[in-house]
């Protein structure tokens, strides 16, 4: 018999037969495919970063631009006072150390508040500088002392430099940064490009020569900054 010979109905019959059988065998084949290929997993990237403080360091960023260690320290760079008048870096007898930093920052407030005044009363013969760089708003709130780092990042908006010395105003009066060796000013916009800080807070050792000692690009603990004082008094 061939296919030509079998009545129209048989014919679709068996066409349907042929053609759910091929599906079948697709199936199977699919599956035992699946089976046998190697599994891959995708991970999602985490939404959160950690910061870890960095310990004080001697080796200096891959572009340290003005704060190059070993290199005598920006003295002249243009700065403003909170009232807007035009100043720069306060250099101390036997040291001096400058935290280039931003209002919003946690690990900025928490030098703030509990590291800088401390050393401040340990090292009357150093100046702090403490000079916000970030053209942006808010004002952190530095947490606990202990455990370090556990505070929050201020929120606010772009600033222009008048807007940053107001907000740096209320700063001070928030910090207890009212040590005679404390000062505290505003880079206007040249600086902030000169200086072009890539973490907040980013700390620089300077001995009482003017030559930059040590930098740590991040937040430190009270030992950590007694380490800085202790290493840069040459």
């Amino acid at each position: 018999m061939v296919f030509s010979d079998i009545s129209p109905s048989a014919r679709r019959w068996l066409l349907g037969g042929v053609g759910a059988a091929i599906v079948g065998w697709m199936g199977i084949g699919f599956t035992v495919g699946a089976w046998l290929a190697p599994t891959s997993r995708v991970t999602a990237a985490s939404s959160t970063s950690t910061f870890h403080p960095t310990t004080p360091s001697a080796t200096p960023p891959s572009s340290a631009g003005p704060w190059t260690i070993g290199q005598t320290a920006p003295w002249s760079a243009p700065l403003t006072t909170l009232s807007g008048h035009a100043t720069h870096l306060a250099r101390g007898s036997h040291g001096t150390i400058v935290m280039a930093m931003a209002s919003w920052c946690l690990f900025c407030g928490y030098e703030d508040r509990w590291v800088w005044p401390q050393m401040a009363r340990e090292h009357p013969h150093w100046a702090i500088d403490i000079v916000d760089v970030s053209p942006q708003g808010g004002i952190a709130d530095p947490g606990p002392q202990n455990p370090p780092f556990h505070g929050h990042d201020g929120v606010g908006g772009p600033l222009t430099v008048a807007q940053m010395q107001a907000t740096m105003r209320q700063y001070v009066s928030t910090y207890p940064l009212q040590a005679a060796n404390i000062h505290v000013y505003v880079a206007p916009s040249p600086t902030q490009s000169a200086w072009h800080i890539g973490s907040f807070p980013t700390i620089y050792a300077i001995n009482r020569q003017g030559i930059v000692q040590q930098t740590t690009p991040g937040a430190v603990t009270l030992t950590q900054a007694a380490a800085l004082f202790g290493a840069s008094h040459a």
